[in-house]
């Protein structure tokens, strides 16, 4: 039988879509950031963005299929707020260290408060007992 998923879920959904388009958007600027010479053939931020996108994709996968397992990837994907918000727009756009501090007081107590809300929502029994598959 086939249920709505409770707010938590649905709420959970938007941001990870939203993390889905924003590293989208920014994948050419990751690329662009990559020195592809053979003395550094990778980045840690290419494999991190790499990492995470194919967390999301897989978190979104099986959170769709309401797999149990899908909760714990929900709440880890809810905790990338603060290292893709703060983090990332710095390194890729090579931010003066002021600008960059002042982007830093800005983002990273907005992706807290976006973890803690994302998490202590998952963490609801509705949204516990939404996930049922095994």
């Amino acid at each position: 039988m086939w249920t709505a998923a409770p707010w938590p879920v649905r709420l959970w959904f938007v941001w990870a879509f939203a993390l889905l388009a924003g590293t989208g958007l920014l994948l050419p600027q990751i690329i662009a950031f990559v020195d592809f010479s053979a003395r550094a053939p990778f980045s840690l931020l290419g494999i991190f963005m790499m990492a995470e996108l194919a967390a999301v994709l897989f978190g979104i996968t099986v959170v769709m299929q309401r797999k149990r397992i899908g909760h714990r990837f929900a709440i880890g994907i809810a905790a990338l707020a603060v290292p893709m918000l703060a983090g990332l727009p710095p390194a890729l756009f090579q931010m003066q260290p002021a600008a960059a501090n002042g982007w830093y007081a800005i983002t990273v107590p907005l992706g807290l408060i976006i973890s803690l809300l994302l998490v202590a929502a998952l963490l609801r029994p509705s949204a516990r007992a939404w996930f049922v598959e095994d």
